[in-house]
């Protein structure tokens, strides 16, 4: 046997040895615990207002990585409102008040804001402002004009958006100059859809993608129907934007109904098996805090499990493909160096296209 075709079968058997070590799966890991505090808030949200007559909807997937969220009943005070709210306390996702005013937020890249330190200053972390502005507004006319007159954090790394049971909602996002931008949703039958662009500045953010326009389309399209809307019909909006892999999945799913305080919560996208929550009487007899699988029934939370079980699984695999594929690519590498010791002609070319291609460029 010739010295080339030694190599060559040496090469062969080193291939065998990485690609079976990179292939072998990996002990399971344990589900990623909770995000710690002062975590950003997530990037994959869509949250939507939608208005028709006399009714109010306000909807937000909350997609994250976590198989569990967190929910608390804040009670008020003489002088505050009482509210739910499901997230963390200093890092809260979304929440709905007595008065019927509803805070969900999009991720975005985080930029400076102007701080207005001139302005009445505000107790507490950068994550408790939704917290404050919930217990002391009731519309989005007043968490507007709260907002103008308040200080405001040095930094953002979100927009947020209030709707209030009348149909108003705003999304409040930081501008290039770093001056808030108050985006309305138009008067009347009409709705205000975010996801994770900037909606007052939509080169800042994570691009768009299919959410955006699928729940504008899928909005547009109940409006132009002359039935009234239901909450079915909300959630299947929301169905048609929830997230189920990838970086991110929908932890759980808040459709409420502002002007009847009813708030409709889904878990891990099973939106054929909702509860109900009524928000006056959860302020009046507030439960224990914890997680939020707690509330819905032994099967939903075991559908969840299953789910999230089913997504780790997948990107285990994915990333020992991965691993796979990177081995074959340096290993084609090292192939197509052996193979041109005797003719070197184009091998500047073909470098590039095996790196790229991996052995489909060394087949070629």
């Amino acid at each position: 046997m010739s010295k080339l075709a030694q190599r060559f079968v040496l090469c062969v058997v080193l291939i065998a040895v990485v690609v079976t070590a990179c292939a072998t799966p990996s002990r399971a890991s344990p589900p990623p615990a909770l995000p710690p505090t002062g975590s950003s808030i997530p990037r994959g949200c869509t949250v939507l207002t939608v208005s028709k007559g006399g009714q109010v909807f306000f909807g937000g997937n909350d997609d994250y990585i976590n198989p569990d969220s967190y929910y608390w009943v804040d009670p008020g005070t003489w002088s505050d409102y009482g509210a739910i709210w499901i997230g963390k306390p200093d890092n809260v996702q979304q929440g709905v008040n007595e008065k019927g005013l509803a805070y969900d937020a999009n991720g975005l890249p985080r930029v400076d804001t102007n701080p207005h330190r001139e302005r009445i200053p505000v107790a507490g972390s950068r994550g408790s402002y939704p917290i404050q502005i919930l217990r002391q507004c009731a519309t989005v006319q007043e968490v507007i004009d709260w907002v103008k007159a308040h200080a405001w954090p040095a930094y953002m790394n979100d927009q947020m958006q209030f709707a209030d049971a009348s149909g108003d909602a705003v999304v409040i996002s930081p501008g290039p100059d770093g001056e808030l931008i108050f985006t309305r949703k138009p008067a009347g039958d009409s709705f205000l859809v975010s996801t994770n662009f900037n909606v007052a500045n939509p080169g800042h953010g994570y691009g768009q993608d299919s959410r955006y326009p699928t729940a504008q389309r899928m909005l547009g399209q109940l409006l132009s129907r002359e039935r009234e809307l239901s909450v079915e019909d909300v959630a299947s909006v929301m169905d048609a934007v929830h997230a189920a892999g990838g970086s991110s999945w929908t932890i759980e799913t808040l459709v409420a109904d502002l002007p009847n305080g009813l708030v409709y919560l889904y878990y891990f996208y099973q939106f054929d098996k909702p509860i109900v929550l009524n928000v006056a009487e959860e302020i009046a007899r507030p439960r224990a805090p914890g997680p939020l699988s707690k509330l819905f029934p032994p099967e939903v939370q075991q559908e969840a499990a299953r789910r999230y079980q089913h997504m780790g699984q997948m990107d285990s695999r994915w990333q020992q493909l991965g691993k796979a594929w990177v081995a074959l690519a340096l290993a084609s590498l090292v192939l197509l160096l052996l193979l041109s010791i005797r003719q070197a002609r184009g091998l500047a070319f073909w470098l590039p296209v095996v790196a790229m291609l991996g052995p489909l460029g060394l087949l070629v």
